[in-house]
Order: structure tokens, then C-alpha cells, then sequence
């Protein structure tokens, strides 16, 4: 049989990511203490950023 594959949860990805974006852990730290490859946490990163990026501006400019 393969091997199946592990799966995070949104909420821990985010808090991951805003642990890492706080600079209370790095990345690798971030990535020992939770299991993830530290590449994944790079790739989240760079999502979290990018969904930030796009969201709708509700500030009323």
C-alpha cells in the first residue's frame, strides 16, 4: 500500500504562517516543532501573502 498523505488543517496553517510572519519562530523551527517540510511552510507563506495581496480594499478609498 502507499503511503498516504498528511493534512493540515487551515487554522494551523495560518497559525504557522502569522508565527513565522511575527518572527516568533523561524522557519525551520516552525517546521520541526509541527512536522512540515520546510518548503511547505515557504509555499504557505507565499499563499497566505498572496491571498492578502488580492483581497477587496474595505477601507472606502
Amino acid at each position: 500500500m502507499g503511503k498516504q498523505r498528511k493534512t493540515w488543517s487551515t487554522d494551523l496553517k495560518e497559525a504557522i504562517v502569522l508565527s513565522v510572519l511575527r518572527g516568533e519562530l523561524g522557519v525551520a523551527e516552525a517546521a520541526r516543532q509541527h512536522g512540515v517540510n520546510e518548503s511547505l511552510i515557504h509555499t504557505w507563506k507565499t499563499q497566505f501573502l498572496e491571498a492578502g495581496r488580492s483581497a477587496p480594499d474595505t477601507s472606502g478609498n
